[in-house]
C-alpha cells in the first residue's frame, strides 16, 4: 500500500479507516469504531493511532490508561491492542493480559498526556510492516476481521479484571443496565447468596471472582451499589467522613446539655445509619469537658438495607449500646424489623424503654433518607409511582398526614424528621442533629417550630447526590423557637466544602471553611398565592381540553418550547383574548429544577400551573420570570438551597410599584426579558386561524406586514413601554441594544426567516440559527453553523445579558424577596 504521509493524527485515522474498514465490513464507518473516546475499537481490539511512533513504551502506556478507564466505567477490557504508526506503515500488536496490574491502577491525568519515560513495555507479540509488506498487511486485516467477527458472534475475548472499590460502581451500573430485574443481592451476594461478583455469570469473562470474605471493603459506597429501584425505595444514606466528623461537634453540644440536666443517662439514636459513617468517629478527639469518653456506648443504630446492615454490624456492632435488630436474616434486600417508618419499629421495646424513661435524654443523630416521588429524577425514569410509593403507605407516613399536608408528604426526609420529634423527643434536654436540605424548615412553619442550637451548611454533592447545593446539619433543641435568629424566622450557618476528594469515596478529603456567613430565611408565601393573577374577562374565548387535540379549536395551547402543544396531554382550558400577550409559569419555591418550573410562553400552557399575562398587568409580573432563572446564572453552591422563590415582599413591592419608585427597574426587567433566551414566546400561526405575535420583544416587524392581526398595534407592547427607556440607555444597555439590532438584521437574511412574523432571541436561535454536519479537513464530522456571525452574536448576547442580570436586575429581586 502506498501511504500518504500526514502531519495530523486525525488525518491518518481517516485515511486508514477509509482504506481498511470496507475490507472488514462494507457497512462499517469510522464513526462506528471511534467510540468510548478511543481512536478505534473493533470488538475486543483497541486501536491507537500516531502519525509516527517514536516511543512504543509511551504509546502503549496511553492505550493502557484507556483500558483503565474502561475498567472503571464497567466496560469490558479488550484483550488485543494495535498501535499504528501511520507514516512508517508499522503496527505493533500487544495483548493486554500481561499488563493487567497496570490496567488496574487508577490514573488521574489524561490518557493523552505525555507518557515518555514513565512506563516500560514488554516486547510486542508481533510487529506488522503493513505499509510495504503485503503479508503483514493481510495479517493486520485478518486481525481486524476476526475481532469484528467475534463481536458479531458474541465471542469476544476480554481481559477479565479484579473487582475493587475503584471499579465496582462502574460494574454495578453495567450489571443493572444489562439485567433490568436484578437487585443488589444478585450483584453483591452474601454468605447465603452467591452474588455476581463472587461467581460471575452475566459478567463472566469480563470480571474475575471477588475473593473478599465479606463486603466490608465497599462500606463507604454501599448506597451507590443499589439498583435504581432500591435507591428510590431507601433514599440516600451516605455521609462523607469529613462532614460526619464536623457534625460530631453538635453531638458534643447536645451531650453538654444532658450533663447540665438532672438526667442520669442518654442515648444517641440513628434510625438510618447506613454503614455507620456518622458514628465512626464519635469516640475520637472527645472534648475534655465531656465526662464520659465512650460515647459509642450510648449509641443505638439501625439501617434498613441488608448489605449495609451487615457492614454496620461488623464495623460498630460490638462498640454501640444496641444495633436494631441484633440478629437478622436475608429477606427481600431489607432487614426485618428495621423499617423506621413501621409501627413495629415505633414500638420496638429496646428503644421504647428509653423513650419511657424521664431520666434519659434522647439525642437523634441522623442523615434521613431522601426519596421524593415528584422529583425530576423519578419523572425522567417514569418510575416515581412504581418504585418509591411503598414508603408513603407506612404507618408513620399515614400518621404524619395531619401535619404534613400536600406536597410535604411526598418527601421521605420530612416524614423522618416529623417522626423524630413526634415519637422520640419528650423533654427540653432532648435534641436532634439533622442532616437534610433546608426545605423542611424553609417551608415548614406550620409543623416545624423548634429552636436551633447552631449548625453547618455542607455541600450535598459529597453525599452522593446529583447537585451541588446546601445540605444543612443543624442541632435542633426540643424547645419552641421564639426569636428571629433562633430558628423561628432565620438560621445562621457556617459553610464547609471538601477539598481534594476523589469520587465516589469522599472520605479522604479535607474540610474547607467557606468565609461567608450563610443566613437562611423562612418562606411564608409562594408566587402563586402572592402574585398570580388569573382574572376572568367577559371577552375571554375558552377552549375546553379534549383528546385528541381539537380539530378546529377556539383557542390554543403552548408546549414548553413555545410551539403549539398539539401532541401534549392537555390538562387545562385554553384561553384567548386580544389583551392576553403571554402565559407565565413561575411555580415551586426551590431552585432545584429551575428549567422545569419557569416558563414564559405565548399561549396557555398545556399543563397549566401558571397564569395569563395581559396588557395591563404583565410589567409587574415579569420579576417572577427573572427570579426564576437566578440559578442559571451560576450562584455558589452555598447559596443554592438557602435562597428560595417567595412572595413575602408583596406588600412592599406593590407599594413601590404604585408610587413609581420602580418604574426604571421594571423597564430594565422588561429589557432583560426581551433579550433573554429563556423567554420562549414565539410568533406563530395557530390552528385556531389566528396569528400570534411576540409582544415581549423589540422586533416591530408585525406592523409592516399586511395581516389582519396587525391592525390593533403598530409596534410591540415592549417597544411601546420602552420608548423613553431606549432613548436613555447606559453604556451596558447600549452594547446590548446595538447587538440586538445587528442580530435582528442578520436574522432577516436567513433562509427560514418569515416576513409575517416578528422575532425574539429564542425564536431566532431556535428557528433561524440553523446548522448542519459536515466533514472537516481531517475527515471528522463536525457541526457547522450556516450563519457564523449570527451564531456568534447570539452567544455574545447570552454573556452580556448574564452580566446585565447580575448588575441591574438581581439586587431588587432580593430586596423585594422574590428571592429570599
Amino acid at each position: 500500500m502506498n501511504l500518504i504521509r500526514y502531519n495530523y493524527e486525525l488525518d491518518d485515522q481517516a485515511e486508514f479507516y477509509e482504506q481498511y474498514l470496507p475490507l472488514v465490513n462494507s457497512n462499517l464507518k469510522a464513526a462506528d469504531v471511534q467510540i468510548h473516546s478511543t481512536d478505534g475499537l473493533i470488538g475486543d481490539l483497541l486501536l491507537e493511532f500516531k502519525i509516527s511512533i517514536k516511543d512504543v513504551n509511551a504509546v502503549l502506556f496511553q492505550a493502557i490508561k484507556y483500558l483503565s478507564h474502561f475498567r472503571l466505567n464497567g466496560h469490558a477490557v479488550p484483550s488485543h491492542i494495535l498501535l499504528i504508526s501511520y507514516n512508517e506503515g508499522t503496527a505493533y500488536y500487544f495483548q493486554s493480559q500481561p499488563y493487567l496490574n497496570d490496567i488496574e491502577k487508577s490514573y488521574t491525568y489524561s490518557a493523552s498526556k505525555e507518557d515518555s519515560g514513565k512506563f516500560v513495555a514488554g516486547d510486542p507479540v508481533s510487529v506488522l510492516k503493513f505499509g510495504d509488506n503485503l503479508v503483514d498487511e493481510d495479517r493486520m486485516i485478518k486481525m481486524m476481521k476476526n475481532a469484528y467477527k467475534r463481536e458479531q458472534e458474541g465471542t469476544q475475548q476480554w481481559t477479565a479484571i479484579h473487582i475493587d472499590t475503584d471499579d465496582i460502581i462502574g460494574w454495578a451500573t453495567t450489571y443493572y443496565r444489562e439485567n433490568r430485574q436484578a437487585r443488589k443481592a444478585d450483584f453483591l451476594g452474601d454468605d447465603q447468596i452467591i452474588g455476581e461478583i463472587r461467581q460471575p455469570r452475566k459478567l463472566k469473562g469480563r470480571i474475575l471472582s471477588y475473593k473478599g470474605k465479606d463486603n466490608a471493603a465497599f462500606q463507604y459506597i454501599m448506597d451507590k451499589l443499589n439498583d435504581y429501584v432500591e435507591r428510590a425505595d431507601l433514599g440516600a444514606f451516605y455521609t462523607p467522613i469529613p462532614y460526619a466528623e464536623k457534625s460530631n461537634e453538635l453531638v458534643y453540644e447536645a451531650i453538654r446539655r444532658f450533663q447540665k440536666s438532672n438526667n442520669n443517662d442518654y442515648i444517641i439514636l440513628d434510625r438510618c445509619a447506613g454503614t455507620g459513617n456518622l458514628e465512626a468517629s464519635l469516640n475520637d478527639s472527645v472534648p475534655q469537658d465531656i465526662i464520659d469518653k465512650d460515647i459509642l456506648s450510648h449509641v443505638i443504630i439501625n439501617t434498613y438495607e441488608f448489605f449495609e446492615y451487615k457492614v454496620l454490624k461488623q464495623r460498630l456492632g460490638d462498640k454501640v449500646r444496641n444495633i436494631i435488630p441484633p440478629m437478622t436474616s436475608f429477606t427481600d434486600g431489607t432487614v426485618q424489623g428495621s423499617d423506621a417508618l413501621s409501627q413495629e419499629f415505633i414500638e420496638n421495646p429496646v428503644i421504647h424503654q428509653y423513650v419511657n424513661n424521664p431520666s434519659c435524654t434522647i439525642i437523634i443523630y441522623e442523615n434521613p433518607p431522601f426519596a421524593e416521588t415528584t422529583s425530576i429524577e423519578h419523572q425522567k425514569r417514569h418510575s416515581g409511582k412504581k418504585s418509591s410509593n411503598k414508603w408513603k403507605y407506612s404507618y408513620v407516613s399515614m400518621q404524619s398526614k395531619q401535619e404534613l399536608k400536600g406536597s410535604r408528604s411526598n418527601d421521605m426526609s420530612n416524614v423522618f424528621i416529623w417522626s423524630a420529634f413526634h415519637y422520640y423527643l419528650r423533654q427540653s434536654t432532648d435534641s436532634a442533629i439533622i442532616f437534610s436540605p433546608l426545605k423542611y424548615w424553609k417551608l415548614g412553619e406550620e409543623w416545624f417550630n423548634f429552636k436551633s442550637g447552631g449548625g453547618f451548611a455542607f455541600n450535598r454533592k459529597y453525599f452522593h447526590a446529583v447537585r451541588q447545593m446546601v445540605n444543612g446539619c443543624i442541632l435542633w433543641l426540643n424547645e419552641s423557637a421564639k426569636s428571629t435568629d433562633d430558628g423561628y424566622a432565620s438560621l445562621k450557618l457556617t459553610a464547609y466544602d471538601i477539598e481534594n476528594a476523589q469520587a465516589p469515596n469522599y472520605d479522604t478529603g479535607i474540610l474547607k471553611k467557606i468565609n461567608t456567613q450563610i443566613t437562611a430565611n423562612r418562606i411564608h408565601t409562594n408566587y402563586s398565592r402572592a402574585y398570580y393573577d388569573e382574572r376572568i374577562d367577559s371577552n375571554d374565548v375558552l377552549q375546553s381540553k379534549s383528546k385528541p387535540y381539537p380539530l378546529h379549536p377556539k383557542a390554543i395551547w403552548s408546549a414548553f418550547n413555545g410551539c403549539e402543544g398539539r401532541e401534549k396531554a392537555l390538562r387545562v382550558t385554553a384561553k384567548y383574548n386580544n389583551d392576553i400577550i403571554g402565559y407565565l409559569i413561575a411555580q415551586a419555591t426551590t431552585f432545584e429544577n429551575d428549567s422545569s418550573n419557569t416558563h414564559l410562553l405565548r399561549n396557555t400552557s398545556y399543563n397549566g400551573n401558571g397564569f395569563h399575562l395581559r396588557e395591563n398587568n404583565y410589567l409587574s409580573k415579569l420579576p417572577m420570570f427573572a427570579a426564576g432563572w437566578w440559578k442559571a446564572y451560576h450562584p455558589d453552591w452555598w447559596q443554592i438551597g438557602v435562597y428560595y422563590r417567595s412572595g413575602d415582599g408583596k406588600l412592599r413591592f406593590e407599594k413601590d410599584v404604585q408610587s413609581g419608585k420602580l418604574n426604571h427597574w421594571l423597564d430594565q426587567v422588561l429589557f432583560y426579558t426581551c433579550m433573554e433566551n429563556y423567554n420562549k414566546i414565539r410568533s406563530l400561526e395557530g390552528s385556531d386561524g389566528r396569528y400570534y405575535y411576540n409582544e415581549i420583544c423589540l422586533d416591530d416587524n408585525k406592523g409592516t406586514v399586511n395581516n389582519p392581526m396587525n391592525k390593533s398595534r403598530p409596534v410591540t407592547l415592549a417597544s411601546q413601554q420602552l420608548t423613553i427607556f431606549l432613548r436613555n440607555l447606559n453604556d451596558d444597555e447600549k452594547n446590548i441594544y446595538q447587538l440586538w439590532k445587528r442580530i435582528l438584521k442578520e436574522a432577516k437574511e436567513t433562509k427560514n426567516y418569515k416576513k409575517c412574523f416578528n422575532y425574539g432571541i429564542y425564536q431566532i436561535n431556535n428557528e433561524l440559527n440553523t446548522k448542519h454536519d459536515e466533514k472537516n479537513s481531517r475527515g471528522k464530522q463536525e457541526r457547522v453553523y450556516d450563519y457564523p456571525q449570527l451564531n456568534g452574536d447570539l452567544n455574545t448576547m447570552r454573556e452580556l445579558i448574564k452580566e446585565y442580570y447580575h448588575e441591574y436586575i438581581m439586587d431588587n429581586l432580593f430586596k423585594y424577596e422574590f428571592i429570599k
